[in-house]
């Protein structure tokens, strides 16, 4: 199947609209402006993925990964896993044609009631009916659903062990994924799940509902053009009443080859939270008069990774991918099961907590991770002498045997989200958004999570180790991969970067406190001014469903979201599994080995 997007190099000077980004927020604007009948382009950093085009093996996936921060970059600029690395808090977000939802665990959320009737969203949001159309068009597009009865995976029987021992029942959460094969309501043919697991390593298969193969392909359908390889540097008005969008070509060096530029009516900034800030900030030191609460209201969706180590039973929570060399079964989805205490009464309580999968990817890593974590856990360090030998002869098996056998096949990730402060601030330091949040990591929310899910873990007989990459024996902070925040809405600039609306605020202390520019919206994660308790992608969807809508409707224009019969049928082939190794079918033998070819 040919691809949905071009070299930056291809694009034309001018549009009526450019959206810079391309995941969930970007993918909506895409869309709906382009329904309207307006020409639309998207400039995106990354690259596009087609399914059988993510990485299978570590060696591939080492090159799948740069690292941002304090004025130095490792790994290629255009590297599907971003790691930006902030003073104190760290963010992990997927860089490519369709933004983090190629690396996400697919989950679909609405917040809680109390989070969206919140004083700091803007009152418009609060009373506004179009929200919940925004959730229902959303919804339409991504079409979530659980995990099917008939299956029932080995690590769905731990959360609910877990669950049991935190008090609440375990319920199977809804998933963007094709469990049977379908078409879907961009005219995407989507196969059917096969249970591998490798969802947050990018789906292979494509059965994964990505903002590639729903928005962007129904933007592409309505004439919208997408280019690939654009960084785009910051925006800029020109000498009428267009904007310009500064760009440089992935690859290039920045001392040495021109910039490229397009000229739009209007832009709409979509690059992520991080992402849209730098471009906000560049943009204001080349003269953008913008509010002063840009970089503000930074939240880690409080976020936490962590992992139940060594249970008495099998889990089965490592990826098997496209291969049949795990010899084990299917471990179904990134996530299944979620644990539902977003309503209780205590706000350090209300937490959505879920299993998780690790890629087959970080299979090879999981072992030695793992073990490290466990072993300088403090229940596991009083063991003495004679403890540490039992660890070492215990954690021998996946060593030696790999990560589908001993006490790694015996472990469970889980993910957590909850509600920290928003006390975070972004800056502008050698040329990046860094996250400044002083002791964010001892805020009662994380302690919270922590006990809770040590409580869980107990329950299955293992060790807790929390997140190797975040916590503090590496010599790591926090680290999210759900950054809200720094171009929040607010009622006017003297209380948020953006109106309820996603149009920026003019920072001219001559003009009106709710003046904006005309033509320039944000349209991304970055607009949230707290944190949702849920994962944040279906209400940042929602929010920019409205926005479009809010968009039409100000300068009387139809807007049609209704499937178009006439859509072009696209299929976006996997390529056959490396090796010989054999795709499984729909739900493969969830309790044998991996079916062969």
């Amino acid at each position: 199947m040919s691809r949905l997007a071009r070299p930056v190099a291809q694009a034309k000077p001018t549009y009526d609209v450019i959206v810079v980004g391309s995941g969930y927020g970007g993918g909506v604007a895409a869309s709906r402006l382009a329904r309207i009948g307006l020409k639309v382009a998207v400039l995106e950093r990354g690259r596009e993925y087609l399914p059988g085009e993510f990485a299978e093996n570590l060696l591939a996936a080492s090159t799948a990964m740069q690292i941002n921060g304090k004025g130095r970059r490792i790994g290629p600029q255009d590297a599907l896993f971003d790691l930006r690395v902030g003073k104190d808090v760290h963010a992990l977000v997927g860089c490519g044609l369709g933004g983090t939802s190629l690396i996400n665990a697919n989950v679909c959320l609405t917040p809680d009631v109390m989070v969206l009737e919140d004083a700091s969203w803007p009152e418009e949001i609060r009373v506004d009916h179009r929200l919940n159309l925004g959730f229902h068009r959303a919804r339409q597009m991504l079409a979530p659903e659980p995990l099917p009865m008939s299956v029932t995976p080995t690590k769905l029987a731990s959360l609910e062990r877990a669950g049991k021992a935190i008090g609440h029942h375990v319920e199977r959460v809804p998933l963007h994924v094709a469990f049977q094969e379908k078409t879907n309501a961009a005219g995407v043919v989507q196969p059917a799940c096969t249970l591998c697991g490798d969802c947050m390593g990018g789906c292979n298969v494509g059965a994964k509902t990505t903002v590639h193969s729903t928005y962007l392909a129904d933007a592409v359908n309505h004439g919208a053009e997408l280019f690939t390889g654009a960084n785009v540097r910051l925006v800029e008005r020109t000498g009428g009443d267009l904007w310009r969008v500064v760009f440089r070509k992935i690859g290039d060096k920045d001392s040495h080859v021109p910039v490229g530029t397009v000229t739009a009516a209007m832009v709409v900034l979509a690059a992520g939270t991080l992402g849209t800030a730098e471009i906000m900030m560049r943009s204001r030191e080349n003269g953008l008069r913008i509010s002063d609460r840009l970089g503000w209201r930074f939240s880690t969706n409080a976020d936490v990774m962590s992992f139940g180590y060594n249970y008495d039973k099998p889990v089965n929570s490592v990826g098997i991918g496209r291969s049949d060399k795990a010899r084990v079964a299917p471990p179904g989805p990134a996530v299944v099961g979620l644990i539902d205490l977003r309503r209780r009464r205590d706000p350090l309580d209300r937490l959505a907590l879920v299993e998780a999968t690790v890629p087959s990817v970080m299979a090879r890593l999981m072992p030695m991770l793992l073990a490290t974590g466990a072993t300088l856990a403090p229940e596991e360090a009083s063991g003495g002498l004679s403890g540490l030998l039992a660890d070492v002869k215990r954690n021998a098996e996946s060593f030696f045997a790999g990560a589908y056998q001993g006490p790694v096949h015996h472990s469970h990730a889980f993910l957590a989200v909850g509600h920290d402060g928003a006390a975070g601030r972004l800056l502008f330091e050698d040329d990046t958004a860094a996250v400044h949040w002083p002791n964010a990591a001892d805020e009662p929310v994380f302690t919270h999570i922590s006990a809770m899910l040590r409580t869980g873990v107990a329950a299955n007989g293992g060790t807790y180790v929390p997140n190797p990459v975040s916590s503090k024996w590496l010599g790591g902070d926090l680290m999210t991969v759900h950054p809200l925040g720094g171009c929040a809405m607010g009622r006017d600039r003297t209380s948020g970067v953006v109106d309820h609306k996603g149009r920026v605020f003019d920072g001219d202390p001559t003009k009106r406190a709710d003046a904006v520019h005309d033509g320039l919206y944000i349209c991304d994660g970055s607009v949230i001014p707290r944190p949702l308790g849920v994962h944040p992608l279906f209400t940042i969807t929602a929010v920019a469903e409205r926005a479009m809508m809010l968009f039409a409707r100000e300068h009387g224009l139809a807007l049609d979201v209704s499937p178009n019969p006439e859509a072009p049928k696209r299929t976006f082939r996997a390529e056959p599994a490396p090796n010989g190794g054999a795709a499984h079918s729909r739900f493969g033998r969830l309790f044998g080995r991996a079916e062969s070819a």
